[in-house]
């Protein structure tokens, strides 16, 4: 087997306990009884490695979709299965973290349909508010996990959109 696969399965057992900013490099190293630098020849940090899990293990079949609703909803799905890793892993607010990858993913979607229906996607306004549902997914999403998962995923996005700033979404 790969190496990638033995790390990657490493990091997902140390995030059903600990957050992605209290696990270290050496910690995953010293699990898998490897050196420094056999890390550092698949991934840049810690970071790196978490989001190829999440692309791996979340992501995998998400890549397609252009609805930022309909990948908030897919990826509920998934996050899902394993609730903790994914809170765990969502935890921190650093610029390479996987929350402000999957921020900027739904950003991207949600511009892209924005644009498609011949809306505004550029001023500060949209910016602000842009930034205002990305922060409001991410937060909301991690409420959902903390609290086991209750609600259904479609119950989800609907309070998502219900809380989002108004003159960002008009469906």
């Amino acid at each position: 087997m790969k190496i990638e696969f033995f790390l990657e399965n490493t990091l997902m057992d140390l995030l059903k306990t600990k957050s992605i900013d209290s696990i270290h490099v050496k910690d995953i190293i010293a699990e898998l009884g490897i050196c420094k630098g056999t890390f550092y020849k698949y991934y840049q940090d810690k970071y790196d490695l978490v989001v190829h899990v999440f692309e791996n293990k979340f992501f995998h079949d998400l890549h397609a979709i252009t609805s930022w609703e309909e990948f908030i909803i897919r990826s509920l799905t998934a996050f899902r299965r394993a609730p903790d890793i994914v809170y765990n892993a969502m935890l921190s607010g650093d610029i390479n973290s996987i929350a402000n990858y999957y921020e900027r993913h739904i950003k991207k979607l949600f511009l892209a349909g924005r644009a498609e229906r011949n809306l505004d996607v550029e001023g500060r306004e949209i910016e602000y508010a842009v930034n205002i549902l990305t922060r409001l997914v991410r937060e909301t999403v991690m409420v959902w996990l903390k609290g086991g998962c209750v609600e259904a995923e479609e119950e989800v996005l609907a309070m998502i959109k219900h809380l989002m700033p108004y003159n960002v979404y008009e469906p």
